[in-house]
């Protein structure tokens, strides 16, 4: 299949399992969702590779790329699935001016979390896979009750940190969910050991930010696994404040 390229603008960028991450975003044609993935039968996935340039990180929230897409696969509820070149490498086009970022997070609002999927949520923590008719969307949140950031003791080294907020959405559903967002788990590191923050500290004071300032949540679901293959869990992709948390500053100036 020949690749189109087309400019998407991101607003996900998740941390899995090292060096993979997971990118999402919004066409900037027609606006539809997108989440780029390597081909099927290529056997990779997306890694921190991609989203560099160079010495140069290109691939963050709320810059405009051109990225090389063959076309859309549908795994639901992960719809919103597009192929790319394996060898594609995106090019920076802008960095949205803050302005434009909170309106395009309002042109995709949802107003509760059981809006987005188009499918029931199975004990306020996941879909079951082949249901949903996709698998990102954007919610304001009526109340972020507690953020909590500290040790948890896994045996896997990428999973010892534990990053969760508590928070109740536009229905007054509370749900309590893992952030994925790799700039809200950067800052948080960046808290403790740039700033010499206590675990405690970095989790009250965010809590106390987030919690007196309007705070817009990427919900997206995870794929299943090995554990629980038919299940696609509930995290948050993208924590958004205005003003914002970070004072400015984007993933490069915490890495």
């Amino acid at each position: 299949m020949e690749a189109v390229e087309r400019s998407m603008i991101v607003t996900d960028l998740t941390r899995m399992q090292r060096p993979a991450v997971c990118v999402a975003g919004f066409f900037g044609d027609d606006g539809a969702s997108v989440r780029p993935v390597m081909p099927h039968e290529s056997g990779k996935r997306i890694t921190e590779r991609f989203i560099w340039k160079g010495h140069q990180l290109v691939v963050i929230p709320f810059t405009e790329v051109r990225v090389d897409f063959r076309g859309q696969v549908s795994d639901p509820p992960h719809t919103e699935d597009w192929e790319i070149e394996p060898q594609c490498r995106p090019e920076l086009v802008r960095l949205l001016p803050v302005e434009e970022r909170r309106d395009l997070l309002e042109d995709h609002l949802d107003g509760s979390v059981a809006e987005i999927f188009g499918a029931p949520i199975q004990e306020d923590q996941y879909i079951c896979k082949g249901e949903g008719q996709r698998s990102l969307g954007t919610i304001l949140a009526k109340q972020i009750s507690q953020v909590r950031y500290g040790f948890r003791g896994y045996e896997d080294a990428d999973e010892k940190w534990d990053y969760r907020i508590r928070f109740t959405d536009g229905a007054g559903q509370q749900f309590d969910l893992a952030v994925t967002d790799l700039t809200f788990r950067t800052a948080c590191d960046y808290l403790s050991t740039g700033k010499e923050w206590a675990p405690g500290r970095v989790s009250e004071w965010l809590t106390r930010f987030l919690g007196q300032h309007g705070v817009y949540l990427r919900i997206g679901l995870a794929r299943g696994w090995e554990k629980h293959p038919d299940r696609c869990y509930l995290q948050i992709t993208g924590v958004y404040s205005f003003p914002d948390y970070l004072g400015g500053k984007t993933l490069p100036d915490l890495l």
